[in-house]
């Protein structure tokens, strides 16, 4: 059988982690033909991240990624060609033939040549799990994460959208929604990771009774830590990743509040005895500006260092298993701190990180980043450093039930998929012979 797996980000390491369970949960059933479309295929090339199957990485079907190593000519290039010719003519392009239901003749001329190849050989086209269907990332959801879905729909492929975060949703224009609206209508299959998920499509008026509920793929992850210990007995080192804001002016304001607030966090934990290590998320250093910024702001710098390079899925959570406490931002970071079963302070800039600390049992150890006060932040510090190691079981325990699930989910999802195409096959045969 095979497998597309599509909406990949390379340089993302939460991306890259789920990535990390996806193809390990496919060879493990039994799959062993996988494509892959990514941002930036070339940061697989350089940094292998990936468990031991074969798989082929090509770009996205609207390759907007920015190229790494290119000069003045490139990134003037990237501007006009992909954001501003792509934005404007090929992506309605594709949504008005998704709304129309027809797959025009010239649309194999605006796709990449090698996602339309790999649409036409898969079998099963499976979106890799995350936040892809939302307007918070991508304005009007104008971005390669619906184009992708859109042109599989069109290429009349199975479509499973993986334990996805949808929504929140707010549309400039009409067109827009109606295509996000197919895309959610004529999936094969839809996992969402929350309940808040089933409640945005339900608004956007469609009626899906098959919806799933599964765990963060990165839960499935849960076996890779080794060996685990309690957070008391680890090095007095708190962990920390960061969200780096759009640059707009209301978002600004949020990121120098943000930013004053984890310096006095950091401050204050340096001066209980904790040496402090931030962990970039971003292969591209998108968010090391953040983190340097931070740095800058703390009286004794020297306690501070950032973690270099950038190490794979199994060591990065390994390496934040070793810390004796964690302050997550991104949401992956938030996951692997979970994983690893090292006490999570989470501060959320969405209402899924809320969900998922009130799953765990947890949510006083959760903050929105629109109440973050330098006050809140070392109130939390303290009641979590006085109960590092019944904070670390509650997540180990919750972390270890999901990672079956998770599993579970996957297993009967690529079974269902297996025997149903099997039955087209036999249905196929039978009106052939007669």
């Amino acid at each position: 059988m095979k497998v597309f797996v599509i909406n990949q980000c390379s340089t993302n390491k939460g991306d890259r982690a789920v990535l990390f369970f996806v193809l390990r949960e496919l060879a493990r059933n039994g799959v062993d033909q996988i494509t892959v479309s990514s941002s930036n295929p070339e940061y697989w090339k350089d940094k292998p991240d990936i468990p031991d199957v074969a798989v082929r990485f090509i770009p996205w079907g609207w390759d907007i990624s920015r190229k790494k190593g290119v000069g003045l000519l490139g990134k003037v290039f990237h501007r006009v060609m992909k954001l501003i010719v792509k934005r404007r003519i090929h992506f309605p392009l594709v949504r008005n033939a998704l709304i129309a239901g027809k797959c025009p003749w010239y649309l194999r001329f605006i796709v990449d040549r090698e996602y339309v190849e790999a649409i036409e050989q898969a079998d099963l086209v499976l979106s890799t799990g995350g936040h892809r269907l939302t307007t918070i990332n991508a304005r009007d959801a104008i971005g390669s994460q619906t184009f992708d879905m859109a042109v599989a729909l069109l290429w009349n492929k199975p479509l499973i959208l993986w334990s996805q975060s949808i929504g929140p949703f707010d549309f400039r224009w009409p067109k827009n929604k109606l295509m996000v609206q197919k895309i959610v209508s004529n999936a094969s299959q839809i996992f969402i990771r929350n309940k808040a998920s089933a409640e945005e499509i339900q608004k956007m008026g469609v009626c899906r009774d098959d919806t799933l509920e599964t765990p963060e793929s990165v839960f499935g992850l849960y076996d890779i830590v080794k060996p685990r210990t309690r957070p008391s007995e680890r090095s007095a080192v708190m962990g920390v990743s960061v969200y780096v804001y759009a640059r707009r002016n209301h978002q600004l304001k949020k990121e120098e509040n943000y930013t004053r607030c984890l310096a006095t966090l950091v401050d204050h934990a340096i001066g209980v005895g904790y040496k402090v290590r931030f962990f970039p998320m971003e292969l591209q250093g998108t968010d090391r500006s953040c983190i340097e910024a931070i740095i800058n702001s703390v009286d004794k710098k020297e306690n501070c260092e950032i973690v270099e390079g950038f190490p794979g899925t199994l060591n990065h959570i390994n390496a934040i298993a070793q810390c004796r406490m964690f302050v997550g931002y991104k949401t992956h970071s938030q996951i692997f701190s979970l994983v690893a079963a090292t006490p999570l302070i989470a501060i959320a800039y969405h209402k899924k990180t809320e969900d998922l600390m009130t799953q765990f049992g947890l949510y006083n150890y959760c903050i929105a980043d629109a109440q973050l006060s330098e006050t809140k932040l070392v109130e939390m510090f303290d009641e979590v450093n006085d109960n590092l190691d019944a904070i670390s079981q509650k997540e180990g325990q919750m972390a270890s039930e999901m990672c079956e699930k998770v599993k579970e989910d996957f297993a009967r999802m690529i079974k269902k998929f297996r025997v149903g195409r099997q039955e087209v096959v036999k249905t196929a045969e039978h009106k052939v012979q007669k």
